[in-house]
């Protein structure tokens, strides 16, 4: 009897370790889905760095809100950060590390122009679909999807309302010596004369100079009736200050890199006056429309409400505006492909349709993967120390 009970003991031991080598694996039911891992690499450090916070912050909340509404395709999402630190070597490493180390299965970056250029290739070459945030002028690339318009395409925009708008005909372009701003100009050298304007001077200066007074006194002393500004925020206001110091008055049209809450703080005081005229998007004075507005009760508020109770966050960042539509995209793509491959993924982008973002209208198709044409993109301006819609 006791030898009975002895094997009897040992017989339900066997089975319980047998149940639980069937149903788990490293902590996990072997039943359970397998998380959908999601890379991000982002500047959190260097020239950069005001770029990755509110872009970490915000994927981290929109995730989190997600999973906690049980996942997508029924699986929870797992999140991967890289900072690049603002440079490309970086990038390039980050992203091979979380393509081929962690395996994820969609690649977002949100970083500076010239770390997404570094990038794109490996993720071509790697066959990863990669959600690019940052406005890239490329053509079109079979594994990669862009977010932010063309700077070409908003630099068409600038042109037009510059010319029509304003009815400058003499232009002075400024730009940083980095891929953003060279890209930025584009536009410009090659349909001024198109709209009846001209070029008059040219000058440009590096991402992290501190004075460009010697720039801006050949551009005062060239005359143009408005100065094309493409560089990101932080030097946008190494601008502004040498453009007071020097009494300037001239129209100072900026690209979409340069309205930000930093801009305000730091240089608001200098560009104020209906002068400096960047181009941005109607979340940046959300606060100036009426809370029922249909647009602020549908997206804006719900975002912010999200980022309020998940960092505390009261004060809209542009760049929210960039992670929300870029979630929603990849989160479409996803449910468009209906498992986590990424081949499937990828073809699941490419059928992505979404009207009505931050950033206006998304259409992709197998020959088009710019998305937003920047139709949400409009000419702004600072007043009594917000931002303000430019009126005429």
């Amino acid at each position: 009897m006791k030898r009975r009970m002895i094997l009897l003991a040992k017989t339900v031991g066997l089975i319980g370790l047998v149940f639980s080598v069937l149903f788990f694996s490293e902590g996990r039911p072997l039943q359970a889905e397998e998380p959908l891992k999601i890379g991000v690499v982002n500047c959190l450090t260097g020239r950069g760095g005001f770029l990755g916070t509110p872009f970490k912050e915000g994927i981290t909340m929109v995730v989190e809100r997600l999973n906690r509404q049980g996942g997508i395709i029924g699986k929870q999402i797992e999140l991967y950060f890289e900072d690049d630190q603002s440079n490309p070597t970086n990038a390039a490493l980050s992203a091979t590390k979380l393509i081929r180390d962690k395996k994820v299965s969609v690649l977002l970056s949100a970083t500076l122009v010239v770390c997404e250029m570094a990038m794109v290739p490996i993720c071509e070459n790697e066959e990863v679909p990669a959600v690019v945030f940052s406005p890239l002028t490329i053509p079109t690339k079979k594994w990669s999807f862009l977010v932010a318009p063309t700077d070409y395409r908003l630099g068409l925009r600038m042109l037009k309302f510059a010319t029509e708008t304003l009815g400058v005909k003499k232009l002075a372009l400024m730009h940083t010596t980095d891929t953003y701003g060279i890209n930025g100009t584009q536009a410009f050298v090659e349909n001024a004369d198109k709209y009846g304007a001209s070029i008059v001077i040219t000058e440009k200066f590096e991402p992290a100079d501190t004075n460009v007074i010697p720039q801006l006194t050949k551009i005062k002393a060239a005359r143009p009736d408005a100065i094309i500004l493409y560089a990101t925020s932080t030097p946008s206001t190494v601008v502004a200050k040498n453009y007071h110091q020097l009494g300037m008055d001239t129209y100072v049209i900026g690209g979409g890199g340069m309205p930000s809450v930093e801009f305000l703080k730091v240089a608001g005081k200098f560009a104020e006056g209906g002068r400096w005229i960047p181009f941005g998007t109607k979340n940046l004075y959300a606060d100036l429309l009426p809370r029922d507005d249909p647009w602020r009760k549908t997206l804006y508020d719900p975002f912010m409400d999200g980022m309020r109770e998940r960092w505390g966050k009261t004060e809209y960042t542009q760049f929210y505006g960039n992670v929300n539509d870029a979630m929603t995209i990849t989160f479409q793509g996803i449910r468009n492909a209906g498992k986590d491959d990424r081949a499937a993924i990828r073809d699941g982008l490419e059928k992505v349709t979404y009207k009505g973002g931050f950033m206006g209208d998304y259409a992709y198709s197998p020959t088009d993967h710019d998305g937003t044409k920047g139709e949400a993109f409009i000419p702004v301006i600072i007043k009594d120390g917000k931002w303000a819609p430019y009126m005429k």
